[in-house]
């Protein structure tokens, strides 16, 4: 009984994969922007998955520039989660959406794309 759930579990993983390498493949075409699907899903896998880095940037960013620990570790923290739920919301939306040219061009719909690009997101419009 418990092999045959073992073995459902792996193929049901195995079968996962192969759709999902199968997806990414095949968004090969481009835009006039430069951005593909395969890069639209790749923003929003990173951002879903990195977006938490959001809260120890925020925390560290506010605390330099306000020099204050306290507002750092208050501050920081609120804009940290909020700007982690940003991330990640957008992240499963370009996740769900990669194969449709919304935004037009593949465009991100946070700047800057990754959370390691730079010090703090900014929507686009």
């Amino acid at each position: 009984m418990a092999w045959s759930r073992c073995r459902r579990m792996v193929l049901s993983l195995i079968t996962c994969c192969l759709v999902g390498s199968g997806a990414a493949a095949a968004a090969t075409h481009g835009s006039a922007s430069g951005y593909k699907p395969g890069d639209k899903l790749v923003r929003g896998l990173a951002n879903v998955f990195t977006g938490f880095v959001e809260i120890p940037r925020n925390i560290y960013n506010t605390t330099s520039e306000e020099q204050s620990l306290l507002t750092g570790w208050t501050v920081g923290l609120g804009k940290g989660l909020g700007y982690t739920a940003l991330r990640m919301v957008t992240g499963v939306y370009e996740v769900i959406t990669f194969p449709f040219q919304a935004p037009k061009g593949y465009q991100p719909i946070v700047e800057p794309e990754f959370v390691w690009q730079a010090p703090g997101p900014k929507v686009v419009k």
